[in-house]
């Protein structure tokens, strides 16, 4: 042993830099943090080499802190800072505590009669005020029972929190925390004013839709690139900053609600927006159930292309038929149909191939993220697509982008 560490596992470990060491007081009896920094970015068998902290002497709340400090001084979007987020995924995952520094410190409020500003079947938002700066802030609680797994919810809540607030991308709303002193289960993150991308459209129909959907694909990949599957992309999870920026929020929150039990069995209307999931995601034969199947970034691509027919045609998919319906048809390779008439700013037959593209029936037959990005930049700078008055100014950087 060294350092608490068995020797077989130093073998299996990689060198950690000496300066990570800066990031934490140690008392002088912990472990040395280079070797215990090392398990993080060098084990084999990551879970199983820290599943006894405390028979190390260590805290785990230290360690998770630990962690934490380190990724904020690792370079951005570095290999060694994606290691460091998946180390601190798992780890607050095991032991189902958050880094001390996710709590927020500015004073939220809400009026005792407050409702919620809306709900849905496993979360409620309210919005709530800073009382100090008067700015407004998101808040979604999670509804949990009695009867509901509280250690495998804590558990995967912690995990998904930790995603939730490191992403960091301009088409991506991160949450600036936690506020445990108001609700057990909760996420802290900005008021968007403009609302979801529909309800942004219906204030501003001149928006070109070609731009927005980059924005989406910015975002999605970003998330694919950094390991993260959204698992639930629709367009009501698409937030439009005041600078007309489109930003995915919610992703990763599906996993969470997976583990509420008291609930009934998912069905079509429940937290899954079924008119948006991959075919391979139910089960055969049965229309009425999901396959509990892991989402993948494939399951993604097929999302985004429903967003693109939303986008497009100004309507959900399959208008006109029950989730029930919809289901059924998708799994026997249905897909919305072409509009005859492309009227919406930006929409056109090119846009309309990229969806086409995005719902294949085979997963793999999918394009990636970043292909998506490319073939919309394409079109943007070819002009198949180029009308529309409403051009966000962020927009210009995008075009940048791709000349």
């Amino acid at each position: 042993m060294l350092g608490g560490i068995p020797l077989a596992k130093r073998s299996q470990m990689v060198p950690t830099p000496l300066w990570l060491s800066d990031v934490v007081n140690w008392d002088g009896n912990s472990p040395d943090i280079d070797q215990l920094l090392a398990t993080a970015f060098g084990a084999k068998d990551y879970l199983e080499s820290i599943k006894d902290l405390e028979g190390r002497g260590i805290e785990p709340p230290t360690y998770i802190n630990t962690l934490d400090k380190a990724f904020d001084i690792l370079p951005v979007d570095s290999d060694m800072q994606r290691r460091c987020l998946r180390a601190l995924r798992k780890t607050c995952g095991l032991y189902g505590i958050l880094p001390d520094s996710y709590e927020v410190t500015y004073p939220l409020s809400r009026l005792p009669d407050q409702r919620p500003f809306v709900h849905g079947e496993f979360f409620d938002v309210w919005r709530m005020i800073d009382k100090t700066s008067e700015k407004a802030y998101a808040v979604k609680s999670l509804r949990v029972y009695e009867a509901d797994p509280i250690e495998k919810i804590t558990k995967e809540y912690c995990k998904e929190v930790i995603v939730c607030k490191r992403m960091r991308h301009e088409n991506v709303l991160s949450i600036e925390g936690v506020a445990s002193n108001i609700f057990e289960f909760c996420m802290v993150s900005q008021w968007m004013n403009s609302g979801n991308i529909l309800d942004y459209l219906k204030i501003n129909p001149e928006c070109n839709r070609l731009e927005l959907l980059i924005g989406v694909a910015r975002g999605l990949d970003y998330l694919h690139r950094n390991e993260v599957v959204h698992r639930n992309l629709k367009s009501a999870n698409i937030l439009i900053d005041e600078g007309g920026i489109p930003r995915l929020s919610d992703f990763g929150l599906s996993s969470i609600t997976k583990n509420i039990e008291t609930v009934n069995t998912p069905t079509p209307n429940s937290g899954v927006t079924y008119r948006y999931c991959a075919p391979e995601l139910f089960e055969t034969g049965e229309a009425s159930k999901v396959e509990n199947k892991k989402a993948t970034n494939k399951s993604d691509i097929y999302s985004y292309s429903m967003v693109v027919v939303e986008l497009v045609t100004g309507s959900v998919p399959f208008p006109d038929s029950t989730d029930y319906s919809v289901i059924h048809m998708v799994t026997k390779g249905k897909r919305p149909p072409e509009p005859r008439l492309f009227d919406a700013p930006g929409a056109s037959t090119e846009v309309w191939k990229i969806a086409k593209k995005c719902w294949h029936g085979q997963a793999d037959k999918r394009p990636e993220a970043v292909e998506v990005l490319q073939y919309l930049g394409n079109i943007l700078n070819t002009g198949f697509a180029d009308g529309g008055s409403g051009r966000p100014s962020w927009m210009q950087k995008v075009r940048e982008i791709f000349e």
